[in-house]
């Protein structure tokens, strides 16, 4: 035969209420787990019984289970059943404690009141299976005998865990360094595959500005260049139908006609122009230097990259240094004009009085 507490026991972890018929009723309630900072230790959850008497109708539970553990028909189970309850009531009423085991202690005192005492070696939860209490060292604050102290200690602000100031520490560090590795990350492909860096070898502050559009400059041809062109066209014909045999002598023939061709057809320039300096276009005064140089391969790198955006950039020898102008402006309003536009593409530099 199964024992009456072993087949209880097993309906309690799987059941929150068992009612042995005639007898009393077991309910329990699920309890969270708890942290016990005085002794230094973690209770699982469990399961909290409670022993309810007025609970004794029959709900087959208890019943069943008995019969299908110890072989028995159901009457027989409960003929069984009977005679172990009244077995306990006898028990209670000469004021003996019954023992379930891994359940609990129960007692009947004098006035009729039953008490029921837990188990709280044994967890009825299925849920907290295998777990144990835990034991941790708690740290406790010394208590200051000094008044002065004590009042102290009460006016300051409680300060927060360890532990959540470490976690809030290393969160900031993570952003701070996402906010610097992702701009790093923009512009060391930015700089070698959007900018000119690598031909000029100079960085200028619109590199850093992915929403820039460099202007290109654009050339324009004067007269004296159109009218060279037209000559060449001109003898373009006689250049492809020279001879393979007597190439050099026709070549410089042909040069001796095209320089012809070329001083026949530049304009007259009349002799008052010519004689006269007061018609000639005087340069300004001013010049607009970006850049100085000590080494002539960095001035004109620099002036490479100034000619990229657009501008006419001269080289002035100043000695031992190599000074980068914007270039030549030929009155005041030109030379404003200049300066303006070099300062909103970022060119800051100084005025030069020649």
């Amino acid at each position: 035969m199964v024992p009456f507490d072993i087949i209880l026991f097993d309906l309690l972890v799987k059941h929150n209420c068992v009612i042995i018929p005639d007898f009393g009723g077991f309910v329990s309630k699920r309890v969270s787990s708890k942290i016990d900072f005085d002794q230094g230790i973690i209770i699982p959850p469990a399961k909290h019984l409670l022993f309810n008497k007025h609970l004794v109708a029959n709900d087959g539970l208890f019943l069943t289970a008995y019969a299908d553990r110890n072989g028995l028909r159901y009457i027989e189970a409960e003929e069984k059943l009977k005679e172990i309850v009244l077995n306990l009531k006898k028990d209670l009423s000469s004021g003996k404690a019954l023992m379930f085991s891994r359940i609990g202690v129960m007692k009947r005192s004098t006035d009729g009141f039953y008490t029921f005492s837990q188990d709280k070696e044994f967890n009825l939860l299925s849920d907290a299976y295998g777990l144990k209490k835990l034991e941790f060292d708690s740290v406790m604050n010394k208590e200051e005998t000094s008044v002065h102290n004590v009042a102290k200690e009460d006016n300051e602000q409680p300060k927060a865990h360890p532990t959540v100031k470490s976690l809030k520490k290393k969160r900031f560090l993570r952003y701070a360094a996402a906010a610097c590795i992702l701009p790093l990350m923009m512009y060391t492909f930015w700089i070698p595959f959007k900018s000119d860096f690598f031909n000029s070898g100079l960085l200028s502050i619109h590199d850093f500005d992915p929403f820039y559009i460099k202007e290109v400059g654009r050339y324009q041809p004067n007269v004296s260049d159109l009218g060279q062109q037209a000559v060449f066209e001109g003898h373009s014909e006689q250049i492809r139908n020279l001879g393979n045999t007597s190439w050099v002598e026709d070549i410089n023939l042909l040069k001796s006609q095209i320089i012809v061709s070329i001083e026949a057809n530049e304009p007259e320039v009349p002799e008052y122009e010519l004689s006269t300096s007061e018609n000639e276009e005087v340069p300004y005064s001013k010049q607009y230097i970006v850049g100085c140089f000590s080494v002539k391969e960095n001035a004109i790198n620099f002036k490479n990259k100034i000619s990229a955006d657009g501008f006419v950039p001269l080289i002035l020898d100043g000695g031992k240094l190599y000074r980068v102008s914007m270039g030549l402006t030929y009155s005041k309003e030109e030379y404003n004009s200049l300066k303006h536009r070099a300062l909103s593409m970022g060119y800051n530099g100084w005025n030069l009085k020649q």
